[in-house]
């Protein structure tokens, strides 16, 4: 049998899920940002009122995962009703949906996806390298390899279609998009790696733009004054230094 998680019986509630505006929400994660801060990211500048939960046990969190992994979402509706998505990607393109983050029509869509799946790429398949990587001498290695094989390039590429788009802080029109949201994420990885000179307003206006015009929304702005993003962000140091 499927997991729960795929059972098929839920496609209308999907579909009525994903048009209320008045559920609330659930990010099970690590006290860290992660794979959870574009989902917690989406909620908050969306104004979505949401909870970040960190088990207690493990154990029986991961057995209810349909990977064993984490983030899940739960959404839950004023009359009970409960939907729940597992994987980052899966949950960001659901709240992509669900707030109008995936542009007006399918090439505004494809371009965005097209940008997210960059990001996605770069951090995946090329940062998660840094992160495996404990040996400090492999470590330093590695860093300066992955800027100049990688982080450079994604640098120019998006900063030079940024500005084409204006350099209004959006890859999309004048709107926030997915792509914007996992652009900031990694923006504040690199950063967290090799430092704040890296990306800049004098460096990449552009790309800085994408940072401060998400970090200006006021829901967004209020959600990183809590007791819980302070939380997550003072372990997120503790473990992995930024």
């Amino acid at each position: 049998m499927a997991h729960a998680y795929f059972n098929p019986d839920q496609t209308a509630l999907f579909g009525e899920m994903v048009a209320r505006k008045d559920t609330t929400f659930e990010v099970e994660y690590y006290g860290l940002h992660g794979l959870a801060s574009p989902v917690r990211t989406i909620l908050a500048a969306c104004g979505a009122a949401f909870t970040s939960v960190v088990p207690e046990d493990w154990a029986s969190a991961k057995a209810k995962s349909p990977f064993g992994v984490f983030p899940i979402l739960t959404e839950t509706a004023p009359d009970g009703k409960k939907i729940h998505i597992a994987e980052t990607d899966a949950i960001v393109r659901y709240l992509g949906r669900k707030y109008g983050l995936l542009g007006r029509n399918v090439f505004e869509e494809t371009v965005i996806n097209t940008f997210a799946s960059s990001n996605n790429h770069l951090l995946q398949r090329e940062l998660a390298k840094w992160f495996t990587t404990k040996d400090p001498e492999a470590r330093a290695v590695l860093k300066e390899k992955l800027f100049n094989e990688s982080i450079k390039h994604w640098l120019e590429f998006h900063e030079k279609y940024l500005r084409d788009n204006g350099s209004n802080g959006h890859y999309v029109g004048s709107t926030m998009s997915i792509a914007d949201v996992l652009t900031v994420n990694l923006i504040n990885i690199v950063v967290g790696i090799y430092g704040g000179d890296v990306v800049t307003e004098a460096k990449t206006p552009a790309l800085w733009k994408v940072k401060t015009t998400l970090e200006a929304i006021p829901s967004y702005a209020a959600w990183t004054q809590t007791e819980s993003f302070k939380a997550i962000s003072a372990r997120n140091k503790e473990v992995l230094g930024f």
